[in-house]
């Protein structure tokens, strides 16, 4: 091969990184902006709880892009916001998880999420909206011959999916509480769920009625996420970024917090 045709390869590929990685910061840029978040670098600052997540555990961890963070002032109280798209570690693999419970979801390979950091200590909760996820549907042709590993996978007869079991603090069956149409939710504790219910977080429920919609209420955070499909275009970015906080105001609205100490703040 002759030199320059070896040179020429390379600054093509050069070329294309950098126009990649240029398109990116754009991308980013534009979704933060448009949800009135600043872009930074990683997710360092996320609390060890989004590890001990369903979402982690379906997704293996991943690799974060097009991360914003900002507090963003609510009235009486501020929310810490940080917005990404997470490419799971079995998308890199080839492979995709479902959750296994009744009756089970699946994620998509690359993940839209929304995680807002709340004073308060919650119990695990997962609320589910029905939606593309449920239906459990296998990577389409395209996705599988665009990829590499997908498609050594299936040359070695390697399974395409497998499934997750949830963390111990959340239940398989659905728990038994009345919740708006379409919604199913799973907790090893119904009690706390129940309660904010009855405190309003019923009605944020009803409003929200993005298809596929998952929300996970852990520790400080609260994540929010549709199941089966990124969001495309910073515009999508931005109204899934407002639905996370209308179901965080409602979160801190139907909860108590919590003392220095850990014990639940009483009213007066």
């Amino acid at each position: 091969m002759p030199v320059w045709y070896f040179a020429s390869f390379l600054a093509v590929g050069a070329a294309a990184l950098v126009g990649r990685g240029v398109f990116r910061k754009r991308s980013q840029d534009a979704a933060a902006r448009a949800a009135g978040l600043v872009p930074i670098a990683d997710l360092t600052h996320v609390p060890g709880e989004l590890q001990r997540s369903a979402l982690w555990l379906l997704s293996d961890g991943g690799f974060e892009r097009r991360v914003a963070h900002g507090v963003i002032a609510r009235g009486a109280h501020d929310i810490d916001v940080t917005a990404f798209d997470l490419e799971t570690l079995r998308e890199r693999r080839g492979e995709w998880a479902y959750l296994a419970v009744e009756p089970p979801f699946r994620i998509g390979g690359l993940v839209s999420v929304v995680v807002c950091q709340i004073d308060r200590d919650l119990g695990h909760v997962l609320l589910k909206r029905a939606g593309h996820g449920d239906e459990l549907t296998d990577d389409s042709w395209f996705e599988r011959t665009a990829s590499v590993h997908k498609l050594a996978r299936d040359g070695l007869g390697i399974a395409r999916s497998y499934a997750a079991d949830p963390p111990s603090s959340l239940s398989k069956v659905q728990v038994a509480v009345a919740l708006p149409a379409r919604w199913r939710a799973y907790s090893a504790d119904a009690e706390q769920l129940g309660a904010m219910l009855a405190g309003g977080f019923a009605a944020t429920l009803a409003q929200a009625g993005r298809r596929d919609l998952v929300i996970e209420l852990i520790g400080s955070l609260v994540l929010v996420y549709p199941a089966s499909h990124d969001v495309v275009g910073a515009d999508a970015f931005a109204d899934l970024t407002e639905t996370a906080l209308a179901i965080a105001d409602s979160v801190v609205a139907s909860t108590r917090p919590q003392s220095p100490r850990g014990v639940e703040a009483r009213e007066a």
